[in-house]
């Protein structure tokens, strides 16, 4: 299960539906992949104005004090779930502490995962059949993404440019973009022998959704006093997708192939 886009800490996080797409998840003994934009704390701009405002420590203090609360809040959300994180990457929302340390790197210590930095590929490999065979493997890549796409093809778009760059891959996993919408692509593999075969791989391109609403009825008068539209809003882009992917890897055993099919559930 892909996990991204949640932008805790915003007023239009639906927080309650992340824990119970969370909640499914652990029932049915899923493995997560982070996808970043897990807090709502900083944007790259807002992260430049920061270190370059000269505050007193205690301001810088007093920052990282809320900042790690609303950590701890998201850790909450997700406790139970350590180990089983193939892997975290960093989105464009997250807070960078004066000790180079940021809120998606402590994230993902708490969660027993390593951290991928800003794209990352991670291998699954399976059991061999009870008989032998081959191990049957897994690849999949993941990036948080970037730039912008107003369609709902716009990221399956950026995705299909990668299939070619990195041929080996099972599953290419973006986030940014909150839509939840996925391809599968089947590919024909020659096998010469004394039987000449062709296999079908199946690949998937997967935009993961998120959990942070586009449009909320009367947002911003907590802050403004009076409605006012976040960026999704003001920009006039689609609803977003509010849920995240379920991928099924099923590993296949037979007398003339082991391979791994898979599916995906929007």
């Amino acid at each position: 299960m892909p996990i991204g886009d949640i932008q805790y800490g915003s007023e239009s996080c639906a927080f309650d539906k992340f824990k119970r797409h969370m909640e499914w998840g652990v029932k049915h003994n899923a493995y997560f992949i982070g996808l970043g934009d897990y807090l709502d704390v900083a944007s790259p701009s807002g992260r430049s104005k920061i270190r370059n405002a000269d505050f007193y420590d205690s301001v810088h203090d007093a920052i990282e004090d809320r900042v790690r609360q609303q950590l701890e809040d998201f850790y909450a959300a997700v406790k139970g779930t350590e180990g089983r994180w193939l892997g975290l990457v960093h989105g464009h929302h997250y807070y960078e502490f004066l000790d180079g340390t940021t809120t998606d790197i402590l994230l993902a210590q708490r969660l027993r995962a390593p951290y991928l930095g800003t794209c990352g590929i991670i291998q699954v490999k399976f059991k061999r059949a009870t008989n032998g065979g081959t191990q049957p493997c897994m690849q999949i890549w993941v990036h948080h993404g970037q730039g912008s796409g107003m369609t709902m093809a716009a990221p399956l778009n950026k995705l299909e440019k990668m299939l070619s760059r990195f041929p080996t891959i099972d599953i290419f996993l973006l986030g940014h973009y909150s839509r939840k919408v996925a391809y599968p692509v089947d590919a024909l593999v020659p096998v010469f022998g004394t039987k000449p075969k062709l296999i079908a791989k199946r690949r998937i391109l997967a935009c993961t959704g998120g959990f942070a609403r586009g449009y909320t009825v009367g947002a911003g008068t907590k802050r403004y006093g009076h409605p006012r539209g976040g960026y999704v809003e003001t920009g006039m882009y689609a609803p977003t997708n509010l849920g995240g992917l379920v991928i099924r890897a099923r590993p296949v055993h037979s007398a003339s192939e082991d391979r791994i099919d898979l599916s995906v559930e929007q």
